[in-house]
């Protein structure tokens, strides 16, 4: 294979690759304020379109914003009205990384490497994203240069000047091309950077570059459509919004291309910004057009693919796929689901008291759909955890995933306990038809209480964060086991009293307390877990 051949090809992935690793980095830099941006995010339009683009200036990638939002509105957190304004503000706030690869800093590829490899050597390990972040500055610009030293020799080949006279002639099918091309590479970035690096040799005049600027711009909505296959009707509906919005752009400004490209020679007269900044123009143009009349888009779109009520089978709600890349947001995801999860476990703790006193049948039913519940979204929970443990995590976001890992593994080991154990005593006691003495089952009932106090306090300092709630749950642990052995106490003087029900619900009542203090003991581990590593 020609050396240029190898040279172009080798360029090629080691822009890809910078652009990669430098988002990557950024996004584990940012994660923790993308969070708290998010959560600012209101109904009013605008907000959301800076919302976007701030989301996409700290992400460094519009289809990664894109894919989040596609994601939020399956989970319901936005409408389509505000998906669309991330969208558009997605778009615009991607044109900054296209402006800064036009930068010609090839000369200093080989020294912002350098810089990077020295940082990532001697910073914490906390801090080491910093130079990763600049090693892939690093990689990117001397892809470019790789590409640009290919292709300058390619300037008078033949079928490179046959290819582009037939980009000059037929501009449209150029515009299908760079979309198909972008599509295959998921990053109308790298393929703009492609652009760029033929832009400084003088290989690729603006007039054939335009139409693949708006090409790669189209191109650019298959990551999020791909995406929205594995989702919710409205999340489909999101992505076909977002290829809407460039198609309809395309459609208004690729007649009037002559008057667009004078106006792109306007804003600069270095060949590499014209291009960067048709980029950022035909952005710009598209939410200008778009914003004001954004209700009525999402309006139109909703009669061109309506949704279709159906019921859903039962699964998690916040697991959001397209966020695993932002460990911060993905953990905030695992963590609602985990409280949803907690819900679950709390209505059949709550419950059993319920099946014991009353002896219902279909109670019985409703507590073993509550445990199907729990499993699958205990399956679906240490699935998600697994995935966010492969990304690179911050020592805390580390800690955090571990915290989560184990308070559902705490949740499940509660559902076993009363599907497996309290479940069967409260089916013996119906079917022998049982009576508890009033005193005793006032003790269990009693203990019952004091344990579901200790759920609350523990799920409120999971929720909350609350060091304080914590040590109270250890600090309750004690005295629910001496609780137990009072009561203990007293049942057996119920028995040598020869109380009669006592008697015959001896060894129910037992097992009763023995499984709730398992039960606070589920709490009491994760709590003494949590202050021993604050204390550390």
């Amino acid at each position: 294979m020609n050396t240029m051949w190898i040279t172009l090809i080798g360029g090629v992935c080691l822009l890809i690759y910078g652009l990669n690793v430098t988002r990557d980095h950024l996004q584990l830099l940012a994660g923790e304020k993308l969070r708290d941006i998010l959560e600012k995010l209101t109904e009013n339009r605008f907000i959301a379109f800076l919302t976007g683009f701030v989301m996409t200036l700290v992400l460094q990638s519009s289809s990664a914003t894109i894919a989040m939002a596609v994601g939020f509105a399956s989970s319901q957190l936005l409408t389509l009205t505000q998906s669309m304004a991330i969208i558009l503000g997605a778009d615009v706030g991607t044109t900054l990384t296209v402006q800064l690869l036009a930068f010609n800093l090839a000369n200093y590829s080989l020294l912002i490497i350098t810089l990077g490899f020295i940082l990532t050597q001697i910073l914490s390990a906390k801090k080491k994203s910093y130079g990763s972040m600049i090693l892939g500055i690093g990689f990117i610009f001397l892809g470019m240069w790789m590409i640009s030293q290919a292709t300058a020799s390619f300037k008078d080949a033949e079928l490179l000047l046959l290819l582009l006279n037939i980009l000059k002639t037929y501009p449209f099918i150029a515009l299908m091309c760079a979309a198909i091309v972008t599509a295959s590479m998921q990053s109308s970035a790298a393929f703009l950077g492609i652009l760029l690096s033929m832009s400084h040799t003088g290989i690729l005049p603006l007039t054939q570059a335009l139409p693949l600027v708006i090409g790669a711009n189209i191109g650019g909505c298959a990551l999020p459509l791909i995406v929205s296959l594995k989702t919710t009707d409205i999340g489909r509906q999101v992505s076909m919004s977002h290829l809407a919005l460039k198609v309809c752009g395309a459609m208004i400004i690729f007649p009037f291309l002559s008057g667009f490209e004078n106006i792109v020679m306007m804003t600069s007269s270095e060949l590499p910004r014209q291009i960067a900044n048709a980029h950022f123009l035909f952005n710009f143009a598209v939410a200008l057009i778009f914003m004001p009349s954004i209700q009525v888009g999402a309006h139109l779109m909703n009669k061109i693919y309506p949704l279709e009520p159906q019921p859903e089978p039962f699964g998690p709600k916040y697991l959001d796929l397209n966020v695993i890349s932002t460990p911060s947001f993905a953990l905030a995801q695992a963590k609602r689901e985990t409280l949803r999860f907690s819900s679950i476990i709390e209505e059949m703790l709550e419950k059993t008291m319920v099946l014991i006193k009353t002896e219902e049948d279909h109670l019985a039913f409703k507590m073993k759909e509550l445990e199907r519940q729990s499993d699958i979204l205990y399956r679906a929970i240490k699935k998600y955890l697994i995935k966010v443990s492969q990304e690179s995590l911050t020592e805390a976001q580390a800690d955090h995933q571990l915290l989560l890992v184990m308070f559902t593994n705490d949740l499940e080991d509660i559902g076993d306990t009363i599907d497996r154990s309290i479940l069967p005593l409260a089916k013996i006691k119906m079917r022998k038809s049982l009576k508890f003495s009033k005193e005793g089952f006032d003790e269990i009932k009693t203990f019952h209480r004091f344990v579901m106090q200790n759920f609350h306090r523990t799920i409120s300092a999971f929720t909350n964060n609350d060091a304080s709630l914590y040590q109270e749950v250890v600090v309750t642990k004690e005295k629910v086991q001496n609780m137990e052995l009072r009561l203990r106490e007293t049942h057996l003087d119920r028995l040598r009293k020869g109380v009669q029900e006592s008697i015959d619900t001896s060894a129910l009542h037992l097992e009763l307390l023995t499984q709730f203090r398992r039960i606070n003991s589920a709490f009491s581990n994760i709590a003494l877990h949590v202050t021993q590593e604050q204390k550390d």
